[in-house]
């Protein structure tokens, strides 16, 4: 009789055994997929923030270039330039005070 008690107790504990690995088996896989999202959003995290850091640079130096053309812009329609450009390529002098002529409308 104590023989046959302990095979009911070993069966059970066998039972809860084939029960246990069925329930482990279900938490692994679910802590497995949870494990991956998380790398896939941190994979993905980090990729977003080297496209933010190259976009950042990209801005810097569209803003730089930018302002050397607004610079040369500058430059280039200035007065005094406008002025020398006339005087030696073209060979026009300022008008003196009779050569001013008004129109009236």
């Amino acid at each position: 009789m104590v023989w046959n008690a302990d095979r009911i107790r070993k069966n059970g504990v066998k039972q809860e055994i084939k029960k246990i690995p069925g329930r482990w088996l279900v938490i692994l896989l679910i802590f497995l997929c949870e494990l991956f999202i998380y790398t896939g959003i941190r994979v993905e995290c980090t990729r977003k923030g080297f496209q933010i850091s190259q976009a950042e640079q990209v801005r810097k130096r569209s803003e730089a270039y930018r302002k050397e053309l607004i610079i040369e812009r500058e430059r280039l329609g200035s007065p005094e330039r406008i002025a020398t450009i006339a005087r030696t390529r073209l060979g026009l002098d300022m008008p003196k005070q009779g050569q001013v002529v008004y129109m009236d409308r």
